[in-house]
């Protein structure tokens, strides 16, 4: 008899974790901190202080915190509109200009995202989270080699700070089939996220796996992202999926 496949991998899209996730939106913190992104960027640490905020205008923070709580509010055309205008006010407003770009990638206006996200890497090249956003936007398209290309950046100028790099970089290398890269990254995401604020590592470490035809480590982590979900319908999906993957195992 042939030996048992394991469960196919089109029984749930094996990036819908890992991107369609990031789509649902929290509240951002209106708080005396340098941004209120959105995530997967609201864990991501920017330097201390800008040199250029040093010079931000009033009005144009003003602007900024109106467009936080906008987003609060969920009324992301009313963001828009004041993250416009923060921008005008200051162009150099690097924090600005990458909430802008995932206001817009939340609206779905992908080229303005992505134009808006661009802007700090032109006048700041060092801003991280301009890359992440760019790996994002490029993310949700599925254009891996993007995705790699912008976090390798990021990583490149600060390879100890943030999970999202990894994860990013786990996801494009396992999507552009690197995988011993993509473990790789995925497990320095892991080691970095010790408290599991994104169990959808561990679903990502999981599709690596797969990936590798280890059965045993791809169930191992759909253990561990279930003990950390919180979202009923991601739960359920792994669940049933884990009941496949165990069901084929006893066999």
């Amino acid at each position: 008899m042939a030996p048992t496949p394991p469960p196919s991998p089109t029984i749930f899209d094996q990036n819908k974790l890992i991107i369609d996730s990031n789509s649902k939106v929290e509240t951002p913190q209106i708080a005396k901190e340098e941004n209120c992104f959105l995530p997967p960027l609201n864990g991501v640490r920017g330097p201390t202080v800008e040199l250029s905020n040093l010079q931000i205008a009033a009005k144009a923070k003003r602007e900024y915190e109106d467009g936080c709580t906008a987003l609060r509010n969920k009324k992301a055309a009313d963001a828009e509109n004041h993250l416009r205008k923060a921008v005008k006010q200051y162009p150099r407003y690097s924090a600005a200009w990458v909430l802008l770009g995932q206001t817009l990638q939340a609206q779905q206006k992908t080229d303005e995202a992505r134009e808006a996200c661009s802007q700090p890497v032109t006048s700041d090249s060092k801003y991280r989270p301009a890359y992440f956003c760019l790996a994002d936007i490029a993310a949700r398209s599925q254009h891996w080699d993007e995705v790699l290309k912008y976090s390798n950046r990021a990583l490149e100028l600060d390879p100890s700070s943030d999970a999202v790099g990894y994860a990013y970089n786990a996801a494009a290398n396992l999507n552009l089939h690197n995988l011993p890269q993509a473990e790789k990254s995925a497990l320095r995401a892991a080691d970095l996220d010790k408290n599991n604020v994104d169990p959808r590592i561990h679903f990502l470490l999981a599709q690596i796996y797969e990936a590798k035809g280890d059965r045993a480590g791809e169930a191992a982590q759909l253990r561990e992202y279930l003990k950390y979900a919180s979202d009923p319908a991601d739960v359920a999906m792994v669940k049933s999926y884990l009941a496949e993957l165990e069901k084929l195992a006893g066999k």
